[in-house]
Parts: C-alpha cells; structure tokens; sequence
C-alpha cells in the first residue's frame, strides 16, 4: 500500500463526512463477506485510497452509487464483469472483495477462478459469456467489434448492453486505483505502507 491508511482519529475535516458515507455505504449487504476496515477502524481497498482525494472521491462516489444501482443484467453477468475486469487488471483487492459476492450470486469456485485468471469459462449463460465478451473487448482499447455489439445488443438488450458498459467503467476506474496505490488484498494495518 502507497498510501497510509487514515485511522478516524487522523481524519482531515474534508475527510470526515466521506469517511462516514463510507462507513453508512458499506453496511449495505453488497459490502458484506469481505472485509472493508482493519483492527485499527481505518478503510481498506478502494476506500483507502479515495479517502485521500474526498474532492474528487465525491462525485466519483455519485457515480459509483448510480452504477450499482443499473439492473440491466443479472447479479450473475454483474459479478462476471467485475471478474473479467479485475482479472484483466489483477486487481487484488476487487477480486478478493468480489469472490464472495460471486459465490452468491451463484458462480461456482471453478468459474470464479478462471475469470480471476483473465480466461473465459465456457460453460456460463448466454447472458454472461456476452457480459464477459464486452467486459473483455473494453479493456483492450479501440471500439467493440460491431458483431460483438450487435450480438450483445440482441441478447442482452440495449439496457443490458448500457449496463455492462457502466459497470465496466465502474470497475476499471477501482481497478486503476486499486493498482495505481498498490492496494493489496489481505488487510494491512494502518502502519503497513510501502516506502
């Protein structure tokens, strides 16, 4: 970890509310299985980090609230997003937090871990290979393949395809940070920063 993790008692008056909006945010069952605070109190994960630019953590937060709340796909294609884009990036933190969530939703080990892996499971809905084939052409650069697109737009929907995008957009921006500021996924304490 870049950064040094901020205890409460460390908090800069600007970081304070987006401190608790965080901490109100993650009593929300999508932020459970995973751990989101260390011993000390102090925000692990993209957390963290965000909570060293509230001025742009804010709306950047805004974002990520709209986002999670798209119901275009399934909660199953959602998790595989997030797995194809944090195995792309070999996000730590995202594929620790999301392996659970994964479970959840109904993905099993094998699958979970293929995605993580960066590769495509072939046994997945429709829905979720499509989910997996955008997630996958995004993090390559340059326009999705127009039959990709229309292959997706057909089965998942132009609100399905819109959907996909946005979480993509969501979980590559963590994934940057997450990686920019070296966040790991096992959970540091507050003294645990790299030089």
């Amino acid at each position: 970890m870049r950064l040094p993790l901020l205890r409460p008692a460390e908090l800069t008056a600007e970081q304070r509310p987006l401190y608790e909006s965080f901490e109100q945010m993650t009593q929300a069952e999508e932020y459970q299985g995973f751990e989101v605070r260390n011993s000390d109190g102090a925000f692990v994960g993209p957390w963290s980090v965000m909570l060293h630019f509230p001025d742009l953590a804010v709306p950047l937060g805004r974002f990520i609230a709209m986002a999670q709340k798209l119901d275009g796909v399934s909660e199953r294609a959602r998790q595989v997003v997030i797995l194809t884009i944090g195995g792309r990036f070999d996000a730590a933190y995202e594929l620790y937090a999301h392996t659970p969530l994964a479970l959840r939703a109904g993905l099993r080990p094998d699958q979970i871990a293929a995605l993580s892996a960066g590769t495509r499971p072939t046994d997945l809905g429709e829905d979720e290979l499509l989910a997996a084939d955008v997630a996958t052409a995004l993090t390559h650069g340059g326009a999705v393949p127009g039959p990709l697109y229309d292959a997706a737009v057909q089965g998942l929907g132009q609100r399905g395809f819109d959907t996909v995008v946005f979480i993509a957009v969501h979980y590559l921006t963590l994934a940057t940070l997450l990686n920019a500021y070296d966040v790991p996924a096992e959970m540091p304490t507050t003294q645990t920063v790299q030089e």
